[in-house]
């Protein structure tokens, strides 16, 4: 019986952990049109400031020329792509009100041959908690100005809690998909209501057998 309170305590414990930490996967779907990113995903704790964009693709009915196989949405890192590119650095900011935990990633694509993108954590305080991400290749394409996408997604890995993450490269020359990260609770914000039944079921079990071993 002590084993089966063991598992059980366990139990309790991820689903606990799972009910006040989220994973946020951004896939940028819903775009329809180019515009800039601030507070649209909102919903997901997460809002954008700076030069980040929506972009939807030509072949999706939307007026910017890339290709991904089942992709129509993106993230532009442009200052305002509607203005000729300059060829300076642009930065945007993506905010996490409940924190950003362990590792960021993402996919990317280039109109160019090489890409200086900077990623950069910090935390609420404005200490670096980590950063990377530079020198990554880039490819023309023949039909598409962005189509070589990364086969693999690039990860930023820190410690701590990072409550902003800073992207910086070329103006117009990067395409950002599948943004995915972990965040923390640390505001109090409460769990789905899915999430509250998993954890008052864990404690349910616990309890049921902590009686049958007292008895």
């Amino acid at each position: 019986m002590r084993a089966m309170s063991k598992l059980l305590a366990i139990a309790l414990t991820a689903t606990v952990q799972s009910a006040m930490a989220g994973a946020v996967f951004l896939d940028f779907e819903n775009v329809t049109t180019t515009e800039q990113l601030t507070t649209q995903y909102a919903s997901k704790g997460v809002t954008f400031s700076g030069a980040a964009w929506t972009a939807s693709s030509e072949l999706c009915g939307g007026d910017v020329s890339f290709q991904r196989d089942g992709s129509c949405g993106a993230l532009w890192l442009a200052q305002d792509p509607t203005q000729t590119a300059s060829t300076d650095s642009k930065s945007f900011t993506l905010t996490s009100t409940d924190g950003f935990v362990e590792a960021l990633s993402f996919v990317y694509s280039g109109s160019t041959g090489a890409i200086n993108l900077a990623v950069h954590a910090f935390d609420a305080a404005g200490n670096e908690l980590g950063q990377g991400v530079q020198g990554l290749k880039g490819a023309g394409c023949s039909s598409f100005i962005f189509c070589n996408w990364s086969a693999d997604p690039v990860t930023l890995s820190f410690q701590g809690v990072a409550r902003t993450i800073v992207f910086s490269g070329i103006d117009q020359t990067v395409l950002l998909d599948d943004l995915s990260f972990k965040t923390a609770d640390p505001n109090g914000r409460l769990p789905e209501p899915a999430s509250l039944a998993l954890v008052m079921g864990a404690l349910g079990g616990l309890g049921w057998a902590r009686r049958r071993a007292a008895r």
